[in-house]
């Protein structure tokens, strides 16, 4: 559970949805949300807030996820909201919830401008590495909180040849497991799929009121995204909660 919830404010319209998401997160846990601003020239959605509105910390001028990643601590949840959905309008408007993502090291989640009042269930994607517990105690923890059925997903799609059925059942067996564990009274779902782990959690994720995945790195670097969470992040159609990996601090 995090410390706190993290509301990084544009000042222009398409984040009444995030800040809304946050408050509610926030109350049910009994946590407090701190509604931050980055004043900047390089980046004029976050530069001119509205007169009316209200912000709880005023961050310096400069870039935009450096300074959130300053500002940030590590057990907190930065919550950002994106009025872009579906991949011509993020490829045309820009990826800031990709560069805010690839620096923080706390969990963030990204929240589209979308009517989130009639969704259901948590989707988690998996696969059989050192994400797959915090990935999974997250989304559990989400599911149980909300009362949410969940459902895993893992892909075994890699290129041309899919990957051993061993790996497949271990990496759903482990999550299933876990489950149990933590949260024995659980609606679960395991799904196996050869598609793209990306395509396959955005289909999944159509009607889903949140969708977990772990940060990945690229290339090796500590302040980058994995390829599934790229295009998902670019191709956003429900929340994402994205896991930092060791750093996402669970609190039993």
């Amino acid at each position: 559970m995090p410390a706190r919830y993290v509301v990084a404010l544009k000042g222009r319209g398409g984040e009444e949805t995030a800040q809304a998401w946050a408050e509610s997160h926030a109350a049910a846990a009994g946590v407090p949300v701190v509604r931050v601003h980055v004043a900047t020239g390089d980046d004029a959605d976050f530069a001119h807030p509205e007169p009316h509105r209200t912000t709880d910390v005023v961050l310096p001028r400069g870039p935009v996820p450096e300074q959130l990643a300053r500002f940030l601590h590590d057990d907190d949840a930065l919550v950002i909201g994106t009025g872009k959905t579906g991949f011509i309008h993020s490829r045309v408007f820009g990826t800031m919830s990709l560069r805010i993502a690839a620096v923080a090291r706390c969990a963030v989640v990204v929240v589209p401008h979308l009517d989130l009042r009639f969704r259901s269930g948590v989707v988690a994607g998996v696969k059989a590495d050192d994400l797959l517990d915090p990935v999974v105690r997250a989304a559990s923890d989400e599911a149980a909180q909300r009362g949410e059925p969940l459902q895993v997903v893992h892909s075994s799609f890699s290129g041309i040849v899919p990957a051993p059925v061993e790996t497949s059942a271990s990496a759903l067996e482990q999550a299933a497991a876990l489950v149990q564990r933590l949260h024995p009274r659980a609606t679960l779902r395991t799904r196996e799929t050869v598609r793209p782990p990306a395509e396959a959690l955005l289909d999944a994720s159509r009607n889903a009121a949140l969708v977990v995945i772990g940060a990945g790195h690229a290339h090796r670097s500590e302040h980058s995204l994995g390829p599934v969470v790229q295009d998902v992040l670019v191709n956003i159609n429900a929340p994402v909660l994205i896991v930092p990996g060791g750093r996402f601090k669970h609190v039993e």
